[in-house]
């Protein structure tokens, strides 16, 4: 079991002679950096998603609440004249 402060063990070693040891340290350092990148990339991706879903909510309900415009009624309106549209579609397929 590894303490907190303790080293982790390193896993097999990858070349078996001596002389590539410089080798072996320099993929385990790309590694590193790429799993680092990887994780700040992922993280900095799920930050800036949720801040601009916010931003977005704000801005649409701050002109919604300064105009006549709204987004929902406006969607709403749409999807029922598409499905009108699909209705009467299918009405005329079927007559």
């Amino acid at each position: 079991m590894v303490l907190p402060g303790q080293l982790i063990p390193s896993p097999i070693r990858i070349f078996r002679n001596v002389k590539d040891d410089s080798v072996e340290e320099t993929l385990r350092a790309m590694h590193l950096a790429n799993t680092v990148d990887n994780t700040y990339e992922w993280g900095i991706g799920w930050v800036r998603t949720i801040l601009c879903s916010i931003a977005a909510a704000l801005a649409i309900s701050a002109i919604e609440t300064n105009s006549d415009f709204s987004l929902w009624e406006w969607t709403a309106e749409w999807v029922y004249g598409m499905l009108k549209d699909f209705g009467q579609w299918l009405v005329d397929l079927v007559s």
